[in-house]
């Protein structure tokens, strides 16, 4: 395993001894947390995140999230001969599992809360990491492909919710060049959030703990308590990305990389049209999203962002 395995710091190998991985050349030592996974996790205050709940891990391996692998990333994953795959952010591990279920060299980094979900469900301690998804604990080049769904609006806030850091874009910038450090020349990065410029959030809520009591807040939860609909204003600082934002942090003006928008048919469930009022509208935004003219994907009518990044 130390082959494939470098300091996050310094991207220098380690070394193994006693069941723990040693940098020589910045002296951080890496162990094998409680659960069994080496932690290259550098802020303590990480351990502290709880992203995801036993009722989300539910969500997670649901029927829709099933979908979601067969529909969207395998076929992602296909287009091109691929051998070796990196899931950041790879939540209980579903897909790292289902690639290597079709013979794809897949691994998964995560925070230290999804351990004990990875133990739970028997997942290979040589595949699954603890670490912080702006230091990997890769070497350069190592990935034919990187897939990071539902991460990059998290990178840069406040407990990994919605309200932002004040180095929210310096932490986002880390991110976009960790993923592409160890994605290899040609290689492709597949990045997702919901959609910025789209005025309804289709995946959070209004509100975290450290949320502003203003107006404006309480008027917007007020309405997503009766509705499940989060409005929000498409300009400004918020933890969502557009197209244009996300093309910024991968492919700056001295970048050679190719960024292309990716269409939503197969990713986007429409939850938020399954029950109550909304339902009547469910078929008319399935048609819409899974029909939508390539022209109008980077645009305030697509709920969701989706793009590769190709890097050269």
């Amino acid at each position: 395993m130390t082959n494939m395995i470098v300091c996050p710091l310094c991207h220098k190998p380690l070394q193994g001894s006693a069941g723990s991985l040693q940098c020589q050349a910045c002296r951080w030592t890496y162990l094998p947390e409680g659960h069994g996974y080496t932690e290259f996790v550098i802020k303590s205050d990480l351990h502290d995140l709880e992203s995801t709940t036993d009722d989300h891990v539910k969500r997670q391996e649901d029927s829709g999230a099933v979908r979601l692998d067969e529909e969207y990333i395998l076929p992602f994953i296909r287009r091109e001969p691929v051998n070796r795959v990196l899931d950041v952010g790879c939540g209980v591990g579903r897909t790292v599992s289902r690639l290597l279920a079709e013979g794809v060299d897949a691994y998964g980094i995560d925070l230290p809360c999804l351990a004990r979900f990875w133990q739970e469900r028997g997942l290979s301690p040589k595949r699954f990491f603890i670490s912080d998804a702006v230091r990997l604990p890769f070497p350069d080049g190592y990935f034919d492909s990187v897939i990071s769904l539902g991460v990059i609006e998290h990178i840069g806030t406040l407990g990994g919710e919605f309200t932002m850091m004040e180095d929210f874009h310096r932490l986002r910038q880390k991110y976009a060049d960790e993923l592409l450090r160890v994605t290899r020349q040609g290689g492709r990065i597949l990045v997702t959030c919901p959609n910025k410029r789209f005025p309804v959030d289709p995946q959070h809520t209004v509100k975290d703990v450290h949320s502003p009591q203003n107006l404006t807040t309480q008027l917007r939860d007020a309405i997503y308590q009766r509705t499940h609909l989060n409005i929000h204003r498409i300009w400004g600082k918020y933890h969502l990305l557009s197209y244009s934002e996300t093309r910024q942090l991968f492919c700056g003006p001295d970048s050679m990389n190719e960024f292309t928008p990716l269409p939503v048919r197969g990713y986007f469930a429409l939850d938020m049209f399954k029950s109550g009022w909304l339902r009547p509208f469910g078929r008319l935004a399935g048609i819409w999203i899974n029909n939508m003219p390539g022209r109008f994907l980077t645009t305030w009518v697509n709920p969701y962002m989706i793009a590769q990044i190709r890097k050269r």
